[in-house]
């Protein structure tokens, strides 16, 4: 009696393994992965619309940025002209020279050309290159890109100038003179192979122009016909 009693107990111990078994794929399996499945589309629509609210956040801000990014660029349309004008731009950084009382400038513009990323406007690469502290410099850069013509300086290089004697060396200490290369471009609207308003003149590339004796001195006059404000 108490064999068939312990064989019962066994029996019932084994249905409820079975029937728990049986739970756990039939039902609690299925209902777990539903329910993560369910978790992680829950998670992948929160992130999507958490990007959306940032994107709609971004478009906002570019809405209420928009009048001043359209000035900008009106305001830099403006300092871009319809012709290369590239003598008048000569005049003008030689002024720029004198003010920054840099010596022995010499500039060197390309032909005009299509910009990398294209667009309705061509770029006029230049090159230019004075003596000069590092005080002098910072002055010229600043002059450049002040002038009524958009001018955009890319690369600048300088090291210590070597020692030059003669007639009309500027008296300063030799140690803080710096021969500086300035890479430099500037700008036309029409773009490159197009025919330019009025027939502008553009220098060689390559073609290289500097003031009488030798640049730009300090203290030196304007030629006449000084840079156009």
């Amino acid at each position: 009696m108490v064999r068939n009693d312990r064989n019962i107990l066994i029996l019932g111990v084994l249905i409820l393994i079975v029937l728990g078994v049986a739970y756990y794929f039939l039902l609690f399996s299925p209902l777990r992965q539903d329910y993560l499945a369910r978790f992680n589309e829950r998670t992948q629509k929160e992130a999507q619309k958490a990007q959306l609210e940032q994107s709609v956040a971004q478009l906002e801000q570019i809405r209420r940025d928009a009048p001043n990014v359209e000035r900008q660029i009106l305001e830099l349309s403006k300092r871009i002209p319809e012709q290369a004008e590239i003598p008048t731009l000569v005049v003008q950084i030689e002024q720029v020279a004198r003010e920054a009382q840099v010596t022995q400038l010499r500039i060197e513009p390309g032909q005009p050309e299509a910009p990398p990323g294209g667009g309705d406007f061509s770029r006029i690469p230049i090159t230019m290159s004075f003596e000069g502290t590092y005080e002098e410099m910072q002055d010229f850069l600043l002059f450049v890109r002040n002038l009524a013509r958009l001018v955009t300086v890319n690369e600048v290089s300088y090291a210590e100038a070597e020692p030059a004697g003669g007639e009309g060396t500027v008296n300063r200490d030799v140690e803080d003179l710096l021969t500086v290369e300035i890479q430099a471009e500037a700008y036309v609207q029409p773009a490159a192979g197009g025919t330019t308003a009025g027939g502008g003149t553009t220098a060689p590339a390559g073609g290289a122009t500097s003031p009488p004796e030798g640049g730009a001195s300090k203290g030196g006059e304007a030629p006449a016909g000084g840079a156009p404000k």
